[in-house]
């Protein structure tokens, strides 16, 4: 009598593996087009304006040079870009003529969505945290009391958010910055 396992139960006990793994892979894949990937996505937006408002905490200069806070700027619906806004050489930073992002400020980073399958809904105010609070400035204005900012993230050619099918991340004018479905 030989020991072990035939060739027959091995070749069995191999397939039954091999189908256990192809479902648990397929089962737990996340679909490029599913909540889960825009959720992904737009948890990318929000860690980049946390990004920002950390910027501005931490200290005022980028590059070597002092700068007055750093910003969120829309491009277009599947791309935008985290600014920093210089010292004038007129003076001091309360003395810059706008906060919202203008040709020629430095940019620290252009981001663009990785899930080619999500977008931007539209157009979203500029947001800008100055230091050393920071002050969170929504399209170039102070106001504790105004409106937040939101940055919508949908599946890509999407008509409305009907049915929780949009992500949003909401830049409150207090600094605090949310995500809600």
């Amino acid at each position: 009598m030989s020991r072990g396992f035939s060739i027959i139960e091995l070749l069995v006990i191999t397939a039954i593996i091999a189908t256990f793994s192809v479902v648990l892979i397929l089962n737990f894949r996340s679909s490029p087009t599913s909540r889960t990937a825009r959720e992904q996505t737009a948890s990318v937006i929000l860690s980049d304006v946390r990004r920002a408002q950390s910027l501005a905490l931490s200290g005022s200069r980028y590059q070597g040079n002092l700068v007055c806070g750093y910003g969120v700027h829309y491009i277009n619906p599947t791309s935008y870009l985290l600014y920093a806004k210089a010292v004038p050489a007129s003076g001091p930073c309360f003395s810059v003529a706008t906060r919202n992002y203008q040709a020629g400020d430095p940019i620290v980073e252009t981001k663009i969505l990785i899930n080619v399958n999500m977008e931007i809904r539209s157009v979203f105010d500029d947001v800008f945290f100055e230091p050393p609070d920071p002050k969170t400035y929504i399209d170039d204005e102070f106001d504790l009391e105004g409106s937040p900012s939101t940055i919508t993230v949908q599946l890509k050619g999407q008509q409305n958010c009907g049915q929780k099918s949009c992500t949003k991340v909401v830049i409150y004018p207090t600094g605090q910055i949310d995500m809600t479905n």
